[in-house]
């Protein structure tokens, strides 16, 4: 039988203290913060690629890759065969999404930016 955390060894206060600093600067990092989970897709009637568009977006937002996320955007929205400014504001995505994002204001955001 194999044992789980044999070896554990607890954080020490300092790693706490750089834990805390990491934290505080990725809290004010601008972005999307889209875990990905597609809850939020499986019932869009515009069939959507929401996460896929956040994650184009957040190469503009975090790394300041504006020609990275339009290319990434432009790919997605092809395959897709939809835009962000698609979306027909129906909530479904924001009532199915865990995190409680405004999706449908991120939505526009998007394609504000990339379309």
């Amino acid at each position: 039988m194999t044992t789980y955390l044999a070896h554990f060894v607890d954080i020490d206060p300092s790693s706490l203290g750089a834990i805390a600093r990491v934290q505080e600067v990725l809290a004010g990092v601008h972005q999307f913060k889209c875990t990905a989970c597609h809850y939020c897709t499986d019932g869009c009637p515009m069939s959507i690629p929401i996460p896929d568009f956040f994650k184009a977006m957040n190469r503009k937002l975090i790394f300041e890759n504006e020609a990275d996320a339009l290319k990434r955007y432009r790919s997605t929205a092809k395959k897709a065969g939809v835009n962000a400014s698609d979306c027909i504001q129906c909530d479904q995505c924001e009532d199915a999404c865990p995190q409680r994002l405004p999706i449908i204001k991120y939505l526009q955001e998007v394609a504000d930016a990339l379309e």
